[in-house]
């Protein structure tokens, strides 16, 4: 449940779950279902959800691959005058 406040601000309403306490995301929002998210307690009782992201890092490892960049392009050992001012 969630009220739309004056101000704009959407206001939610915690609910017990089985043993968990459920916060109701407003479909407004468009979140996906089964959608990942970290949650973060703040000071002051804050709670932040925040879109939980693949590693990449931990990818690379687990696949075998590197991610250094290479590029194509040729050593220029050839100088011109200015390069080492």
């Amino acid at each position: 449940m969630y009220v739309k406040t004056k101000r704009g601000c959407i206001i939610v309403k915690t609910r017990k779950q089985g043993n968990a306490i459920v916060l109701t995301v407003p479909t407004k929002f468009n979140i996906e279902p089964d959608q990942e998210f970290v949650a973060i307690k703040g000071e002051m009782g804050s709670i932040t959800y925040v879109p939980k992201v693949k590693n990449i890092f931990k990818e690379a490892m687990d696949n075998d691959e590197d991610l250094r960049f290479e590029d194509d392009f040729k050593e220029d050992n050839k100088l011109v005058g200015r390069e080492e001012v």
